[in-house]
Formats: structure tokens, C-alpha cells, sequence
């Protein structure tokens, strides 16, 4: 199945329970998806007696996380990554910041027998890291340089460290993605939401 599209970058800081989500202010977002990558990382252990293998044993260590963003918007990296700002408006990296433990969601799009399937992707427990974006001179024609945020991912209180469901209807993909997070969105902002959807999907 071809995957088409990405959008749709929600997270929500993580609570001290290692399983909910602080939501009271809705889900917060990262405009500007491009590309996001997780890698997975097991330790792997074999026993071995009477010159052949009788236990192999896979577990989740940890996983990478790489993810590419068209806009690396300083007020939200800031509360992310725990950056500072000086009182002349500077964006300040300290050896001190203290990365917060986030959930991460996005939305992918595919094909399948040549309808539109949506794929919600999330991941419970992850830190990102600092990052600088990158940047070279004009060249003869135009070209983009884009920032790339990596991060670490983990399993919650309930060893979780990854879910992901698919969709044939992008509203329920969004509702559902939603609700991941443990949040509701009010009347209100159902509708700005519905009304932002319209757009994307025209």
C-alpha cells in the first residue's frame, strides 16, 4: 500500500503517570509536516546447547525517531525542548534545558485499491532533541533547505511504544487520533477543526 501524504503533527506533553497527556488546552501542533521516519531498536539474546539455537528472545529497547518539518517554529520548540528566551528576545540553548517526555502523532495518507486510506501513527513517549537548522547559499535555481528534528522514543506505563490504525473516512482518522491523547475537543473547536479538514482535503 503507497503511502501519498503526511500531515497533521499533534503532541501533548506527557504526565508524571507515564500514560496521560496534559490536554486542558487541546492538542498542540507542528506545522509543516515533511517526512517522519521511526527506527526501532531490540536487544537480542540467543541460548545456544547441543550445537544449536533452543531460546532467542527479542525485546524493544528504545527507538529513533527522525522527522522532517517545514517550519521550526521557535515558540513551539521552546516549550518542547525547554529552551529559554532573553529578555532582548533571544532564543537560548542551555547545557540545563530539560526536553519534556511528549506524545507524538501524525497522519498518513495511502492508497489502497485506488481509494484513500488514513493512517494515524502514535507514538506515546518521546524526547527530542536540540537541533540547528541547516542552511547554504543561492545557486542557480531555487532550493529549500529544511530543518530535521530527531528524537528517542519509548514504551509508557503500559509498554507501549507504538500504535497506529487505519481509516477510510479522514474524520474519523482525526477523531480517533484525538482520543489517543485522552482529549475532546470542545464544540467550538470541532468545528475549527472540521472547517481546517475542508480546506486540506479541497
Amino acid at each position: 500500500m503507497a503511502s501519498i501524504g503526511l500531515k497533521d503533527y499533534r503532541w501533548a506533553e506527557l504526565n508524571a503517570d507515564n500514560k496521560t497527556y496534559k490536554v486542558e488546552d487541546g492538542l498542540k501542533k507542528l506545522e509543516g509536516a515533511i517526512e517522519c521516519t521511526p527506527k526501532f531498536n531490540f536487544n537480542e539474546g540467543q541460548l545456544k546447547a547441543d550445537d544449536r539455537t533452543i531460546e532467542d528472545v527479542s525485546e524493544f529497547s528504545y527507538g529513533d525517531l527522525t522527522m522532517g518539518i517545514a517550519d521550526d517554529n521557535d515558540e513551539a520548540f521552546d516549550e518542547i525542548l525547554g529552551r529559554t528566551r532573553s529578555s532582548e528576545g533571544e532564543v537560548v540553548s542551555n547545557v540545563n534545558d530539560a526536553p519534556k517526555y511528549v506524545g507524538f502523532s501524525d497522519i498518513i495518507t495511502k492508497i489502497k485499491n485506488g481509494k484513500k486510506i488514513y493512517k494515524v501513527e502514535f507514538l506515546p513517549k518521546v524526547k527530542f532533541k536540540p537541533f540547528v537548522t541547516g542552511a547554504k547559499t543561492k545557486g542557480d535555481s531555487l532550493e529549500f533547505t529544511t530543518p530535521s528534528v530527531e528524537g528517542k522514543f519509548y514504551e509508557n506505563a503500559d509498554g507501549n511504544y507504538e500504535i497506529h490504525k487505519e481509516f477510510e473516512i479522514y474524520e474519523e482518522a482525526v477523531s480517533y487520533q484525538n482520543s489517543l491523547f485522552g482529549y475532546t475537543p470542545s464544540q467550538e473547536n470541532q468545528n475549527a477543526n472540521l472547517n481546517e479538514q475542508e480546506q486540506e482535503l479541497n
